[in-house]
């Protein structure tokens, strides 16, 4: 009878042995394909390396175009002379900048509060408009410069007194100094306009509106 238990002991782990298997292969399939795939994007990856991947110049290419030079408002003969009135506009401007800077700094008297609010006012405005005309510089062709040296020889202003300011004298300097803008940016207004630039000549004319206004709001002080 024991001996008869035993064999069929054996018999079941026979049994028990060949079912796994022959179940042990389908097990395994997920895990053998997730390698293969593994294998198969590691084939594909590109080979890493230390060498830099940034283009070198030559690879760049040259994106010079001589067509391009022909893509520039007006005509060539009309561009110096429009350049000349916005070169100079810009280096006046930028003097009306440092000038009114100055004055913002060192104001003194009753009226040192709306002065002071009005001189960074017109200072970011000459910014605003020194920064303007300088792209239509470029924008015709021609190049700006606004370098200090440049804007002391060419602003033809006088020059601006440092140390302390009182507010009369700075209503009385700087309405001088924007006025005197303003009559030149009138000229330049008709100059561009004759030359075909209807552009700048009217950015010209905001600029006068704005600085008339100015040489106004200063003036009224004093009248």
């Amino acid at each position: 009878m024991k001996s008869q238990t035993n064999m069929n002991t054996r018999n079941t782990l026979k049994l028990c042995i060949a079912g796994s298997l022959c179940v042990l292969p389908f097990l395994m399939q997920p895990a053998m394909a997730q390698t293969r795939r593994a294998g198969d994007a590691s084939q594909n990856r590109p080979a890493t390396t230390t060498e830099s991947t940034q283009p070198t110049n030559s690879q760049l290419g040259n994106y010079r175009n001589e067509r391009a030079d022909a893509w520039i408002p007006l005509e060539a003969d009309k561009r110096a002379a429009i350049n000349a009135d916005l070169q100079a506009s810009v280096v006046e401007l930028l003097e009306l900048y440092h000038d009114a800077k100055q004055s913002h700094w060192n104001l003194r008297g009753p009226l040192y509060f709306p002065l002071h609010e009005n001189l960074q006012e017109y200072a970011d405005l000459y910014l605003k408009y020194a920064d303007l005309l300088a792209e239509r510089q470029l924008q015709i062709g021609m190049s700006a410069d606004g370098r200090t040296s440049t804007v002391v020889q060419s602003a033809n202003l006088p020059q601006f007194p440092g140390g302390p300011l009182s507010d009369r004298q700075v209503l009385d300097l700087m309405t001088e100094r924007i006025y005197t803008i303003a009559k030149r940016i009138r000229t330049r207004i008709d100059s561009t306009g004759k030359n075909g630039d209807e552009v700048t000549s009217n950015k010209f004319q905001d600029l006068s509106y704005e600085l008339d206004k100015q040489v106004w709001q200063f003036r009224v002080h004093m009248q």
